[in-house]
């Protein structure tokens, strides 16, 4: 293949990926953040068309964001915030009992907010910005 035939390929190519890319006519929503939490660094940029969280994304994101909507939840993740904890971590904590703590890891496991590896239960790395975000969207700023 010739350098010019190479040159018409790479430029089908970025036609053709081009044209997926989703319309960013209505504007662009986007967060980051860049974290030190107990010794472990955090670092997440995610960004989405205007379009796509108004459509579909709304309501499946809601689903998502429900599943923290409970005060034993809200502790559960602000101990594993500190680190990757047992049940009876945080029994010992004074969150819960066991079978309640299960309960309420299993519908944040779910929902995508908490992962179990090796008996601990820790909150994804690339779950801790998007959750910190949240807290910091739901902080009056009026």
């Amino acid at each position: 293949m010739d350098l010019e035939q190479r040159i018409d390929a790479l430029e089908r190519r970025l036609a053709a990926l081009e044209a997926q890319q989703p319309s960013l006519e209505n504007g662009i929503i986007s967060f980051q953040g860049d974290v030190l939490l107990e010794g472990r660094a955090y670092q997440y940029a995610w960004t989405r068309p205007a379009d796509h969280l108004t459509g579909d994304a709304f309501f499946e994101s809601l689903e998502r964001v429900s599943a923290l909507a409970h005060p034993i939840r809200h502790a559960i993740l602000a101990r594993l915030l500190e680190g990757p904890a047992s049940v009876n971590d945080l029994v010992d904590s004074g969150i819960s009992s066991s079978g309640t703590a299960y309960h309420h890891l299993s519908a944040l496991q779910s929902a995508g907010w908490v992962r179990k590896i090796h008996g601990t239960f820790e909150i994804p790395p690339a779950r801790v910005i998007p959750l910190l975000t949240i807290i910091a969207a739901s902080e009056d700023n009026t």
